[in-house]
């Protein structure tokens, strides 16, 4: 062997002599240490050697936490809801990672969609009109006595001992009961003396009208033959800052909803 002396000093031709083809690795290691590698592909983005990522070929749109191009497949989705189709569609864009997905959602009827349930409108927006005016009564604070009720007979039938008969009986319409700010306008106390008059013939048909918050009629609760039956006059207190509010029960014939 050749006179050659390890790293170590050991003894006279210790250490024979090594042939290895390659260059030297990233660890500072002894030339032909590192075996040549080829890989084909571009850095990865953690910052490794040329060539250790592999290329890869995914077709979509970037995601929205900024991935890279190509990253996010595209999606399509439909769902059967009950007779009407709920259909999702996300649409990706590879040119900016700003791009949002776009969502329909909607019900078939024939050609076209629409929703399947209206919006409910609120309960603080209403006015009572009295015979053919059009002219709203009053500024009013509270409506209620908007309810029906009928009897019920139980009959009870002999061999059929697993349930009873339940038929109706008369229906009862609860009277309206109206609540307003006090002001010059003395119509319904007018109504009220004339019925305290023995004019019992002066009834008058009318309607609750229900309106949204921009002024368009939602629905009418109609009552027909109304008269009142019963005054409330305010409450006054020398210490109170409340507006004054007057009481008018009405009671009538049947309601109507339109």
């Amino acid at each position: 062997m050749a006179d050659w002396r390890g790293r170590g000093q050991g003894r006279k031709d210790g250490q024979p002599s090594l042939n290895l083809k390659g260059g030297a690795g990233m660890g500072g290691g002894r030339g032909g240490s590192q075996p040549s590698l080829d890989i084909t592909g571009g850095a990865g983005k953690g910052g490794g050697r040329g060539g250790a990522q592999p290329s890869l070929d995914i077709t979509g749109g970037a995601g929205k936490g900024g991935g890279r191009a190509g990253a996010q497949p595209s999606l399509g989705a439909k769902v059967d809801y009950g007779g009407g189709s709920l259909s999702f569609s996300l649409k990706g864009s590879a040119s900016t990672t700003s791009a949002r997905a776009e969502t329909s959602i909607g019900k078939a009827t024939g050609s076209e969609a629409s929703p399947r349930v209206a919006d409910p409108e609120g309960n603080f927006m209403f006015y009572l009109v009295l015979g053919n005016s059009t002219e709203p009564v009053a500024q009013f604070k509270e409506a209620s006595g908007l309810k029906s009720s009928t009897q019920v007979f139980e009959l009870e039938e002999g061999g059929v001992n697993h349930r009873v008969h339940k038929l109706p009986g008369q229906s009862r319409w609860d009277n309206l009961v109206l609540r307003y700010g006090v002001s010059s306008d003395t119509q319904l106390a007018t109504w009220r003396n004339e019925i305290l008059s023995d004019e019992f013939g002066k009834r008058k048909s009318g309607s609750i009208v229900m309106m949204t918050v921009a002024g368009e009629e939602v629905r009418r609760y109609n009552f027909t033959d109304g008269w009142p039956v019963a005054w409330e006059g305010p409450h006054f207190s020398a210490d109170g800052a409340e507006v004054a509010v007057e009481m008018i029960e009405i009671a009538h014939s049947g309601l109507q909803i339109s």
